[in-house]
């Protein structure tokens, strides 16, 4: 569960960071339309929130929301790392993150 918080944190902010235009074209190589801007910010604050579910199931309110805090800044770190040493990177990380963390919760 600690695991799919973090990975969740990594994909809401890969959403936020495409959400602004300048890294949008960063990462991608064009020009967003206005309503994906806006569609990546309200998923990336979507999926902020739902982070925080899987912690505090893990773990209670106050220990969850205390991991919670530390995966966003795990996650924004690697983020930040990624748009500025390879912005391309930012789009499969974000997508792959809670795909590679499925196998893990089965077990």
């Amino acid at each position: 569960m600690i695991s799919l918080s973090l990975a969740l944190c990594i994909s809401a902010f890969g959403s936020l960071c495409l959400g602004m235009p300048r890294h949008f074209e960063q990462a991608l190589k064009r020009k967003p339309h206005l309503w994906a801007s806006r569609a990546l910010r309200w998923l990336g604050w979507l999926l902020l929130g739902l982070a925080i579910m899987p912690a505090v199931d893990a773990l209670g309110p106050s220990v969850g929301l205390a991991l919670w805090a530390s995966a966003l800044t795990i996650a924004a770190m690697g983020q930040a790392l990624l748009l500025t040493y390879r912005p391309r990177l930012i789009v499969p990380v974000s997508l792959l993150a809670p795909l590679l963390v499925l196998p893990l919760l089965g077990a």
